[in-house]
C-alpha cells in the first residue's frame, strides 16, 4: 500500500516499476514459504527482463536463495511436525490468514485493522470466539499490533502479535529471522 509513495520519492523519471502478484493457491502472504519462493521467480524474471546483461546472476542468486528458503521451510516444518495445531482454534488478522493456514492452525474468523472494529463487529467476533472455543488471538503489527486486544480480553484468551514483513521487531531483520520469530511465539503460546 506504500509503494507508490516510495516509488515517487526517488524522485527518478527513469525509473521502471514492476507490479508484482504473488500468490499461491489463495495464499498471498510473503512470510509462508511457498509465497516467498514464488516471489523470488517473479522477481528475478522481472529483473531479467530490464537488465538481461545481469539475467543469468539474478538467477543464479535466486536458486541459492531458494534453496536457503526450502531449507529454513523444512526446518520449521520439523519443528511444527509435533504439535497438534489444527485442533487450535484462532482468530487472526486478515492481513496473516495465508501464513497461519501455512503453519496450520485452525482459523475460525479474520479481523481487520483497528479503525474497522465497531463494537458491533467485535461482539459478533467474541460470540463467534465462544462458540468455537477459540483459545489464541494473533494480531499483526503492521495492520494494528492492538486489533485483537479486546477480544482476547473478552474471551480471556491468548493474544500473540506477529510480524508480516522482516525488521518489524528487534533481531527480526530479515525474512529468516522474522519466521523464526513468528513461529517461536506461535509455538510458546501454543505449548501454555
Amino acid at each position: 500500500m506504500f509503494s507508490q509513495e516510495l516509488i515517487a520519492s526517488a524522485n527518478n523519471p527513469d525509473l521502471t516499476v514492476a507490479t508484482i502478484d504473488v500468490r499461491v493457491g489463495e495464499n498471498t502472504n510473503w512470510m509462508a514459504p511457498p509465497v516467498q519462493k514464488a516471489a523470488v521467480d517473479r522477481i528475478v524474471a522481472a529483473l531479467a527482463e530490464v537488465d538481461t546483461e545481469n539475467a543469468s546472476a539474478y538467477q543464479e542468486q535466486a536458486a541459492d536463495y531458494k534453496a536457503e528458503v526450502e531449507a529454513k521451510e523444512a526446518e520449521i516444518e520439523a519443528r511444527l511436525a509435533g504439535e497438534d495445531l489444527a485442533s487450535i482454534n484462532v482468530m487472526c488478522s486478515d492481513q496473516l490468514p495465508g501464513f497461519i493456514e501455512w503453519i496450520g492452525l485452525n482459523i475460525v474468523a479474520e479481523f481487520g485493522r483497528p479503525d474497522s472494529l465497531t463494537p458491533q463487529v467485535v461482539q459478533e467476533l467474541v460470540d463467534k470466539g465462544r462458540e468455537e472455543n477459540v483459545t489464541l488471538i494473533i494480531d499483526n503489527l503492521q495492520s494494528g499490533q492492538d486489533a485483537g486486544a479486546g477480544i482476547a480480553e473478552e474471551l480471556d484468551c491468548k493474544r500473540i502479535i506477529l510480524t508480516n514483513l522482516p525488521g518489524g521487531f528487534d533481531n527480526t531483520e530479515t525474512w529468516e529471522k522474522a519466521i523464526d520469530y513468528d513461529i517461536a511465539l506461535i509455538l510458546g503460546a501454543v505449548a501454555q
